[in-house]
């Protein structure tokens, strides 16, 4: 449901967010960025209206042939399949953050209760990465890497059953004092990073999630504060067992 009264606190720091993803993609975060999702999260501008005027104003190319591997990537390239057909990785990933940033702002406008599990997580991901692959939202086939080797693509649907009903038992962490809140989503957060269930995009996605859920259950998260170093870090060790680090982050960021 969409939300069309936000307080102005709220804006700003739903804002804070979007600006710490496009930090921690490489990207700068300028002043024009800020003003077209500032009219998004007032209900000023419409999502749709802006990712066409940056369809437009790229110049892309709209003549999309479906290809019978939507879920790879072009051949000599590092680029998924995508629906303008980009084959370019700086360009790719400059549209990808732009349409983004755009789809992360609509989401925050709406309020979310109760339907924290797996299909939620995967139904963020296709609204964040809808407009340009048309693999968003479906869960990867191929084995994945980076610091950390994650979850085997053959064990993801059994692995995110065990993590989501966890989280279900628990209410989504809701009604819980500050310590015990941050040490189980840590945990969580820590989960879902080592199950890595889609090609591209899965830091994007679970910080999403867990950024309403956190909202959902009655805390906030103050992303001003957020290094993404250190976030980077705090996740490579969760995905080891070890969520101290995230705690720490968490420490000094859940409010």
């Amino acid at each position: 449901m969409v939300s069309f009264f936000m307080k102005s606190g709220r804006v700003q720091a739903c804002i804070d967010y979007i600006k710490f993803n496009q930090e921690a993609e490489g990207f700068e975060f300028s002043e024009a960025d800020e003003s077209s999702l500032r009219g998004i999260l007032e209900g000023d501008s419409n999502p749709d209206e802006l990712i066409q005027e940056i369809i437009d104003s790229q110049g892309l190319d709209t003549k999309y042939i479906p290809l019978a591997n939507e879920g790879g990537m072009y051949p000599h390239t590092t680029c998924l399949v995508n629906f303008f057909s980009i084959k370019d990785r700086a360009k790719l990933r400059k549209i990808e953050a732009m349409f983004a940033n755009i789809r992360s702002a609509e989401i925050l406008t709406e309020s979310v209760q109760n339907t924290y599990d797996f299909e939620y997580l995967k139904s963020i991901h296709a609204r964040l990465f809808g407009d340009l692959y048309p693999s968003s939202g479906q869960v990867r086939t191929t084995t994945a890497a980076k610091r950390a080797v994650f979850c085997s693509p053959e064990f993801i649907e059994s692995a995110s059953e065990d993590i989501f009903s966890r989280l279900r038992k628990e209410h989504y962490l809701k009604g819980m004092e500050r310590e015990g809140f941050i040490n189980d989503l840590a945990f969580f957060m820590g989960e879902v990073e080592a199950l890595h269930p889609f090609r591209d995009g899965n830091g994007r996605t679970a910080r999403l999630f867990f950024y309403q859920l956190a909202m959902n259950a009655g805390y906030d998260l103050d992303w001003a504060l957020v290094d993404p170093d250190r976030l980077l870090e705090a996740d490579i060790s969760a995905i080891d067992g070890d969520y101290q680090l995230l705690i720490d982050v968490l420490e000094e960021v859940v409010i």
